[in-house]
């Protein structure tokens, strides 16, 4: 039975404890998805094929916050 984990996300909550910006929000997300996916290529766990929820749960619940971005541009940069 599937059951979507989608309505749990109070987007404002998470733009808030990412920082204000709607935009940054977007880019961490996909970011943190990415990295998720990475760390569990062949998983079929449900927080595992579905990331870019598990990463605004991340969010949402203070797993990550607006600091991430930084780590996100220092990487960048390198």
């Amino acid at each position: 039975m599937y059951v979507s984990r989608g309505t749990l996300i109070d987007t404002d909550k998470c733009v808030e404890l990412s920082g204000g910006n709607r935009f940054n929000l977007v880019i961490m997300a996909a970011a943190r998805a990415k990295e998720i996916h990475k760390h569990h290529p062949e998983s079929q766990r449900f927080e595992h094929t579905h990331t870019v929820v598990s990463a605004l749960l991340d969010f949402q619940n203070g797993v990550i916050g607006p600091e991430y971005i930084k780590k996100l541009q220092k990487s960048k940069n390198r």
